[in-house]
This record gives C-alpha cells, structure tokens and sequence, in this order.
C-alpha cells in the first residue's frame, strides 16, 4: 500500500513546478495531442503517483510501470520522451521535501524510475508488435483484393481479347508479337500459334513496312501516346488485308517497355468503299461509265492522244425511244437500254473507246483515233447497221435507230466542257433534220446556237426587266388604203443585240414556253390600247394577235381570252386572233402516212381540241382567222364545210405566183369561192406596191407588212 504524501506547504508547490517542466519538455521534444493546460493535468496526475510511489513502503516497481505505461499512451513514446522524461523526473523526485528518509530516498526514487523505463519500454514493444500485426494484416487484405482484382481483370481481357472482333497484340519495340488474340489470327488468315513469336513487320505489305519500322521509332523517340495508320497486311494466301492500326506504348517498371497492337480489319469497308466509287462513276442500268466518268476520260486523252489523230466524239440519241417504253413498258425500255449498250460496246470493240451513258436514251462514245480507225461516215453507218438489227424484247421483236452528234478530231487545248456541249448542239441540228440522221460539229453554227439559247433563256429577265414591247402593225383596206385593224407585235429592245424583231421574239418564247404567259400579257395589252383607241379616235380599231400553235393548244385559251376581253373591258368583236394553221389542224401537210391527222380532220374536230378551242370563242363574238392557209383543195374542203365559223384567212405570196401566171389565176378562182363562203382574206408581209396591186386584183381584201408601215409606238396607227 503506498503512503500518503506529506502535506506540508512545499510539497504540492513543488510537484506542480515538476509537472509543468516535464510537460515544457515534452512537448518540445515530441508531438502530444493534448493542450498545454491539458498535458500539464495529465503530467501532474503522474507527478503524484510517483511521489507516492517514492514515500510508499513497498516496492515501486507497480507505479513506476504504470507511469511508463500512462506517457506512452500519451503518445511520448520516443526515445527522447523517455529520456527527457527519466532525467526530469530523476532530479525533480530527488528535490521533492520529506518524501522520505534522506537515506533511503535515493533507492526509492531508482526503483521507481527503472521501473518506468521497463513499463515504458515494455509498452513501447508491445505497441509496436501491435501495430505490425495489424499493419501486416492489412497488407494480408490488400494483396489478396490485389490478387483477385487481377485476376477478375485479366478474366475480362481475356473474354474481351477472345471475343472482340479487333485483333489486339503485344509487342516487343522489334516487332515482334508476344500475345496475339484470335481476331488477329483471322485477320491475317494464320493459325494463331504462327503468329507467336513472329514479326509483325513480316506481317505487313512490303510497301508498307519502312512506314511500320518509322512508326514504331517515332513511339520510341518521342514517347508519342499512339498512332493510327491505315495500313495494310498480307494474308497467309497472299492476298492483301486493309487495316486501321493503332500502335500505343506499354510502359513497364521493370524490363523492357513493349507495344500495344490494335487491329481493325477495314476491307470490308475498302470494298463497299470502292463499291461506292463505281457506282458514282458508272450507270446501273446498263454498268457503262456516266457522264462525269466520261468526262474525265475526255480530258485525259486530249492530252495524251496522238495528236496526229486526235480523238473523235459521238453524241448519240435513240430515236422514238419514248414510243417503246409508252407502248411495251419500261421493263422492256430497260432491256433495249442495256441491248444497245452491248451493241455500242461491240462496234467500238477494235477501238481504244469509251462507250458512256449520259441519261434516259443518250450515249456518247469517245473514240483515241489511230490511222486504223475508221473514218466518221464508217463508224455512223456501223452503229446504226447494228442498233437497227432487231432483236427480241418482252416478247416483241424490236429495233432502234439513233441520231448523232460528231465532234471530230478537236483541238487538244479544249475543254472537255466545252467540247460536249458542242456535241450536244451538234446533235440538235442532226435532230431536226430527221431521225437516223447525223451532222458534224460547226463552230461557226455553235456560236449562233448558243446565242440563241442564251437569248431564250434571258427572255424572261429581259421581260420582266420592261425590255419587252408591244407594238403594233395596221392592217389596211386594199380597196381604199384605210386603217381596217392593227396586229399586236413584239420587239425585244435588247442592251447589246438592238432591237429582235415580232419573229425572233415569238419564235424564242415558243421554244422556251414563256409563250403561253407572255401571249396573255400581249393579248391584255392590245385589248387596253384598242380601249384607248376607242376613247381617243371616237371609233372602233380592233386589234389583232396571232396565236403560236402552244396558245393554240392551251387548254385554257378560252379563260385567258374571256379574262383579258373581262379586264379591259374590250367588246370581244375588237378582238381577233390568227390560228396557225399547223397547230390548229393537229399536224404537218403531208403526214397522213404516218397516222397523224391531216389539217381538215383536226380542222374538223377528230383531233381538234384547239379547233373546240377556237370554236367557243368565235361564239363569244371573237374573229378568228386561220394564219398561213394555203388553199390547197383539202383545206379549202374543211374551211367550207362551215364546221369552224372562220372570220378570214391569212396568205402569203409565193414566188410562182406572178401576175397573168397560170398560179395566180388559179388562186383568184380560189379565193372568190373563199369571198362567197363569207370569208375574208388577208395578204400578209406586202412589201412593194406591186405586191399590193398583185393581192387587190386576186381578191384580198386587206394587207399588211412593211408596205404600209413598220411596227411602231400606237400613234402610228392613228396617222
């Protein structure tokens, strides 16, 4: 049992100064997670259980141990804590009064100090192996976590490695494969365990290694994260495998670094791309080259043909194409398509040629001459002998025929642009010339077509600019040389060409179908200015306007006369309008063999839409009168058979028909049956007094043309 502390006035003095310089020390010696306040309490605690330990009876030992034992868990468990701690304790116990007798003071306080060091050291062994237990524990759980991670993760790449479809490999910065999956081993067409072991570079294309080697130097040198490359590999049968290879570097701790291989097989997708490219270049139907593939063609070889020869180029055009696929179906159309696609390809077999389609029933054939090569006459002959041989189609014999445009031998400094479109012109002219016709290239002609192509297709430009006028033409009585009417005319004022004439205006705007809208715009305007002649000259001057045969055949003529007559208020009597006669009798002169209707029968209603037209509005109280009659005997029938109430007829003089001449006596008679039926007739283009003298003495009645006057602004008309 220990004894009680003495309690005179310096012993707590003392053990307090004792515990406040043991706690300075420690905690400048050593790290304690306690307050000053704190550690000073706890160290004083200490202080007097020594004090009582030292003035006790008994051994020491017990509260020298639990003292050590108390300042390492008060985290002073460092050799220097320990020191400091024994030599502070050692003289503050010694200096502490009356703890007991002098002689015996000395014993107590080494028993009780040695007994620390052993509770402390004892403490410090056991902390230590405690903590080595629970730190080798703890190193126990992360390698076995370790461990099965690696295992789980090595499970998964090889479930990934052997199932993807991308080869993976690992490489040695040599090239050569460590670990292959399966992927690559299809890849490449080699059983996998050939491919262990082996070169990578051995692998690729002999065109592609020195690129391989550099790749594999540059992730080397530069520490490049990766690079991809489509490259391509050899087969085990030879054949060549398009990839897209990625290479990354593996970095070790340890050993060598290596090379990550990527694989992904791409000739699938090199296939379908090339695919692709022949698609864009070739027709489906018949697999010729088009016209861009064409093209191309042409302009390589007008650099690289003998100039000696040159080169030639036919435009071609089957003829009536539209009548087979109409009348046998467009299965049949394909099947002819692709018939005189061969046929073309055989003629042209002995040739260095090109055979190209460019649309619907066009083909064009590039021929690279040699002074073997036919001549042009020889080559059209031989294609349309061919096409013409007729063969069986869906259950028909059929053949064709073909129109052409020939581009020969032209200069090596064209445009291959430039040259086709002349092809195309060409093939125009040869188109109205006939079918199974061909023509050869004229510069000369080019420049007019295109002048007026380019005039067509700036028409509506122009008009909407104000470019375009109506003018007008009297019409005059041969009998006493009066104003009977005024025609409505076009002039096209243009910037650069002058002034077009009515003609060149109308026959532009038929080609183009602007005819339709801008005959309504003339027929409105004419019906406003006769209005305002009506007001001005205190009588009626009717105007005039000859349809083109596409009015002719509008179906709504009958709306747009009604509407304009409607919006300018114009009495349909001061209206009258010139039906030409091809349009209105549904045919040319002279087509009865080919089924067509001759003119009476349109004339008389079997195909005359445009003669009910015309019919309708000659109820109205509209004058029509038939432009261009040439009173031959069967359209002189259908004019008196009264089935169109026609107003007049329009002539114009033919060069036979001089005065006194049998022609013109034969007219006259004709014409005063035309004045009996009630018909008036009109002489057209007068243009001398004799011409206008020649016309009174055969029976017209009125004339107009440049005799009388050019067509001018409206107040010619009232002179």
């Amino acid at each position: 049992m220990t004894a009680a502390l003495p309690q005179d006035a310096d012993g707590p003095r003392a053990r307090t100064k004792l515990a406040k310089k043991w706690a300075y020390l420690l905690s400048s010696r050593t790290f304690v997670p306690l307050t000053n306040a704190e550690l000073e309490r706890q160290l004083l605690g200490l202080v007097e259980r020594l004090c009582a330990g030292v003035a006790g009876e008994s051994p020491a030992q017990r509260t020298g141990r639990e003292v050590g034992v108390a300042l390492v868990d008060l985290n002073c468990a460092t050799a220097e804590a320990l020191q400091v701690s024994v030599e502070i304790l050692t003289k503050g116990l010694l200096a502490v009064p009356a703890l007991t007798p002098p002689d015996r003071l000395r014993e107590r306080v080494v028993d009780v100090i040695a007994s620390l060091s052993a509770g402390f050291v004892d403490k410090v062994r056991a902390t230590v192996l405690a903590q080595q237990e629970q730190l080798g524990r703890s190193l126990y759980k992360a390698m076995r976590e370790a461990q099965v991670e690696l295992q789980y993760g090595e499970a998964r790449f090889e479930l990934l490695e052997h199932h993807l479809s991308t080869g993976i490999a690992t490489a040695d910065p040599d090239g050569t494969l460590v670990r292959s999956n399966g992927a690559l081993a299809r890849i490449v067409d080699r059983p996998p365990a050939e491919l262990a072991g082996s070169s990578l570079f051995e692998l690729a294309h002999p065109d592609e290694r020195v690129a391989l080697r550099a790749d594999f130097g540059q992730l080397a040198d530069s520490g490049t994260a990766s690079i991809t490359q489509p490259r391509q590999l050899v087969r085990g049968d030879g054949e060549p495998a398009w990839v897209m290879l990625t290479l990354s570097p593996l970095r070790r701790l340890e050993g060598r670094a290596q090379v990550v291989v990527l694989v992904e097989d791409a000739t699938d997708v090199n296939l379908l791309q090339g695919q692709l490219n022949h698609q864009a270049l070739h027709d489906v139907l018949t697999r010729l080259p088009n016209r861009q593939f064409f093209t191309s063609r042409l302009e390589q070889a007008l650099r690289t043909a003998d100039p000696g020869t040159g080169v030639s180029v036919f435009h071609l055009d089957l003829d009536g194409f539209s009548r087979i696929t109409g009348g046998l179906g467009r299965e049949v159309g394909d099947h002819v398509l692709k018939v005189v696609a061969g046929r073309l390809q055989a003629v042209m077999a002995e040739e260095n040629a090109m055979v190209a389609r460019f649309g619907h029933d066009e083909f064009a054939i590039l021929v690279e001459n040699t002074p073997t090569t036919p001549d042009v006459v020889t080559t059209v002959r031989r294609i349309n002998n061919l096409l013409s041989a007729p063969f069986h189609s869906g259950g028909a014999r059929v053949a064709v025929s073909a129109t052409i445009g020939v581009v020969h031998r032209p200069p090596r400094d064209s445009a291959p642009s430039d040259l086709l479109d002349s092809a195309d012109l060409t093939l125009r002219r040869a188109r109205g010339n006939g079918r199974r016709q061909w023509e050869l290239s004229d510069p000369a002609q080019d420049g007019r077509d295109r002048r007026a192509f380019s005039l067509a297709a700036t028409m509506p430009g122009a008009w909407a600019n104000g470019e375009l006028q109506v003018l007008y033409r009297p019409v005059v009585r041969l009998a006493d040389g009066q104003v009977e009417s005024a025609e409505a005319v076009l002039r096209w004022d243009h910037p650069t060409l002058g002034a077009l004439p009515h003609e060149q205006c109308l026959a532009l705007a038929e080609d183009t179908g602007l005819i339709v809208p801008l005959g309504t715009w003339a027929l409105r305007t004419a019906g406003e200015q006769a209005r305002s002649w009506r007001r001005e000259l205190g009588r009626d001057l009717p105007v005039r306007w000859a349809l083109s045969p596409s009015q002719a055949a509008d179906p709504d003529l009958h709306g747009v006369v009604r509407d304009a007559l409607a919006a300018t208020g114009l009495p349909a009597s001061s209206l009258r309008l010139g039906a030409p006669g091809r349009a209105l009798f549904g045919g040319e002169r002279g087509q009865a063999s080919t089924g067509q209707a001759l003119p009476g029968e349109a004339l008389a209603g079997e195909r005359g839409e445009a003669a009910d037209t015309l019919k309708y509005l000659a109820e109205d109280g509209v004058g029509v009168e038939v432009e261009d009659f040439t009173a031959a005997p069967d359209d002189l029938a259908r004019l008196l058979d009264g089935v169109l109430p026609v107003r007049a007829v329009r002539l114009a003089q033919s060069p036979a028909s001089r005065p006194g001449s049998a022609v013109a006596r034969a007219l006259a008679g004709v014409l005063e049956v035309v004045r009996d039926a009630g018909v008036g007739v009109t002489a057209a283009d007068v243009t001398t007094p004799e011409q206008a003298r020649w016309w009174r003495e055969v029976g017209a009645d009125t004339a107009s043309g440049p005799l009388f006057a050019p067509a001018g602004p409206p107040d010619v008309i009232t002179r």
